[in-house]
C-alpha cells in the first residue's frame, strides 16, 4: 500500500489530477482505507473515484466520503437475487443494494452502476435496471461485451448498443446528451431526470 502511495504521489505531482481505484473488489484488501484517506489528501487531486461491487459499501460508504472519495460506480448486472449470485457465484444481491443505499445516505450524488450486457441473461431487465436508476437519483452505462466469436460462447451472448437502446425507447423518451465522462460512454437523458444513461462499447476505444 506504501507503494501504492508513492506512485499515486508522483503521478498527482505531475499533473494527473484523478485518480481511480478499483480491482475487483478494492476494500477487500486489508488496510484499503488507509490509502485511499491517504490518496484523498493529495494536493493537486481534484477527482477520487472507486470502482466497486458494492458488497462493502454498507460499512465503508461513510468512511469513504470522509476520506475525499468524490464518486462511486458499482457493477450491477441484475436486481434477480438468484441471477445475481448465478452470475458472480458468491454475490449476495441485498448486501449490493444496501451497499448502495448507504451510499447515498453518506451524500454520494450520481453513483453509477454499471451493468454488462448478456443476451438471454440479463436482457430482458434492461428497462427494469434503467428505472431503479431513475428511482434511486443514480446513473447507469450498459457495457457491450468484448465480441469474440465463438470463444466462452460470446457469440450467442453479445448484445450491441443500438440494440438496447431501441429495447429502453419502447419504455422510455431517450435524448442524446453531448456529455463527456473524458472516456468511451456516450450518454442519453430522460425528460424531466437527472439520470444519465451511458453505452460503452470496445469498438469506441
Amino acid at each position: 500500500l506504501e507503494e501504492c502511495l508513492q506512485v499515486a504521489a508522483a503521478f498527482v505531482g505531475l499533473g494527473v489530477s484523478k485518480l481511480r481505484i478499483t480491482g475487483g473488489e478494492p476494500l477487500l484488501r486489508k488496510n484499503a482505507l488507509w490509502l485511499i484517506e491517504r490518496l484523498g489528501a493529495l494536493p493537486g487531486l481534484d477527482n477520487l473515484v472507486m470502482t466497486s461491487n458494492g458488497s462493502q459499501l454498507d460499512r465503508f460508504a461513510s468512511a469513504l466520503k470522509a476520506a475525499g472519495v468524490r464518486r462511486i460506480n458499482i457493477s450491477l448486472d441484475t436486481l434477480k437475487g438468484d441471477r445475481f449470485k448465478a452470475i458472480t457465484r458468491i454475490g449476495d444481491l441485498a448486501r449490493v443494494l444496501a451497499g448502495i443505499a448507504a451510499a447515498r445516505a453518506a451524500g454520494f450524488a450520481r453513483t453509477k452502476l454499471n451493468t454488462v450486457m448478456m443476451r438471454g441473461i440479463n436482457d430482458d431487465e434492461f428497462a427494469d435496471l434503467v428505472q431503479f436508476a431513475l428511482d434511486n437519483e443514480l446513473d447507469i452505462s450498459f457495457i457491450e461485451e468484448m465480441p469474440l466469436g465463438e470463444i466462452l460462447g460470446r457469440s450467442n451472448t453479445y448484445i450491441s448498443s443500438e440494440e438496447a437502446r431501441e429495447r429502453l425507447a419502447a419504455r422510455f423518451d431517450l435524448i442524446p446528451s453531448t456529455e463527456s465522462s473524458g472516456g468511451p460512454a456516450r450518454y442519453w437523458r430522460i425528460p424531466g431526470a437527472e439520470t444519465r444513461i451511458g453505452f460503452i462499447s470496445p469498438h469506441s476505444h
